[in-house]
């Protein structure tokens, strides 16, 4: 079983879940890898702000250019991107509160994708963090 987490004053433990368990999200205005296969993290990260880190199974700091791509809030289909920096970290700013579909890429790995909801009252220190396994 692979654990996500979210990190902050208190720190919360979303399991991830087969992508059977449910039905696959609709990823069609999301980047696509040529040799992509998806995780799907069941359990909604809940956050302030959208801030994290994306790290691989065999880094053990964070991973660079990491495609971190969001749609949303609700059904609407405003896309938000940025690539991870040198020591794995993303943020995009300035967004309303609502749920937001995610998705990282990054060539070589399965992609990972989920839900983030951003509320004013998540705790202010939460941060979201990936891990990304290699390719299959």
């Amino acid at each position: 079983m692979r654990t996500w987490c979210i990190t902050g004053a208190l720190l919360a433990f979303a399991s991830f879940a087969a992508a059977q368990s449910s039905p696959p999200p609709d990823l069609s205005d999301f980047t696509k890898s040529p040799t992509e296969h998806i995780e799907q993290i069941e359990d909604p990260f809940t956050v302030r702000a959208v801030t994290g880190t994306i790290r691989t199974a065999a880094s053990e700091g964070g991973r660079a250019d990491v495609l971190f791509e969001m749609e949303g809030p609700g059904d609407e289909r405003t896309m938000r991107h940025t690539l991870t920096d040198k020591n794995g970290h993303f943020k995009i700013s300035k967004l309303p509160e609502g749920n937001y579909r995610f998705k990282a890429t990054l060539y070589g790995f399965q992609s990972v994708v989920g839900t983030i909801i951003v509320s004013k009252r998540a705790p202010a220190t939460s941060e979201i963090k990936i891990e990304m396994r290699i390719g299959g």
